[in-house]
C-alpha cells in the first residue's frame, strides 16, 4: 500500500494584523510589517484616548505583549511614551483654556 505524500505546505501568513499576506517558513512579517504592526497597536492608543481613557504605562505594556521581539517592543513603547507625552501636553493646553 502506498503512503500519501502530503502536497500541500502551510503557509504562514504577515503577523502585522493587517494584510494577511504569506511570508516565508521562518519569517513573521512581510518586509517594512513590523512598523506597520507597531502602528497599528499606536493606532488603537490614539483610539483609547479619544474615546476619554488615559494612556497609562500599563496599558502601553499590555499591548506591547503583542510584538514577537524585544526590539519591537522598545520601539513601540518609545513610540507610546512620546504619543502619551503629546497628549498630555494637548489636554493641560485645553483644560488651561
Amino acid at each position: 500500500m502506498e503512503k500519501a505524500i502530503a502536497t500541500e505546505i502551510p503557509v504562514n501568513t504577515c503577523a502585522c494584523g493587517t494584510c494577511h499576506e504569506p511570508v516565508g517558513r521562518k519569517a513573521m512579517y512581510r518586509p517594512g510589517h513590523d512598523a506597520r504592526h507597531v502602528s497599528v497597536l499606536l493606532q488603537g492608543l490614539i483610539n483609547e484616548h479619544a474615546d476619554g481613557r488615559k494612556v497609562t504605562k500599563a496599558l502601553v505594556a499590555a499591548e506591547a505583549k503583542h510584538l514577537p521581539s524585544e526590539r519591537l517592543r522598545a520601539k513601540f513603547t518609545r513610540a507610546a511614551e512620546r504619543l502619551a507625552a503629546k497628549q498630555s501636553e494637548a489636554d493641560t493646553k485645553a483644560a488651561a483654556k
